[in-house]
């Protein structure tokens, strides 16, 4: 146990700590994530009717009855929602990456360590 604060040693400790951080911040992202995909909390943007109807007489068009006008808008807030669901699963992903990637570096490196730092406990030491 007393090789001191060589090079190696310290590079092998600095990548668990390096790598056990990133565990932790992608589990925190991942749980975020999964609330934020669970039970969605959007803050769309409602474009009143009058936007709408102001859209369509800036592009010379003839403007649809009040039924259609909020079709338009239910679809258009739906299309948005679809996209905001969309984002957050992607983000769901990312860090569930973010999370499991870094495993099998950091159970290498401290396999490493307990083998090269402890060989008198043949590195089963915790």
């Amino acid at each position: 146990m007393t090789q001191g604060w060589q090079i190696k040693n310290i590079y092998l400790y600095l990548v668990c700590f390096v790598t056990l951080m990133m565990i932790v911040f992608g589990l925190i992202s991942f749980l975020n994530n999964s609330v934020k995909f669970i039970y969605p909390v959007d803050y769309p943007y409602y474009r009143t009717l009058m936007d709408i109807e102001q859209e369509y007489r800036n592009t010379g068009r003839d403007v649809p009855s009040v039924a259609e006008l909020e079709q338009i808008r239910d679809e258009q807030l739906e299309s948005e929602r679809a996209v905001n669901r969309a984002y957050t699963l992607r983000n769901l992903i990312g860090s569930l990456f973010v999370w499991l990637i870094p495993i099998p570096f950091y159970l290498y490196h401290w396999k490493k360590i307990r083998i090269e730092l402890f060989p008198a406990n043949g590195g089963t030491t915790a």
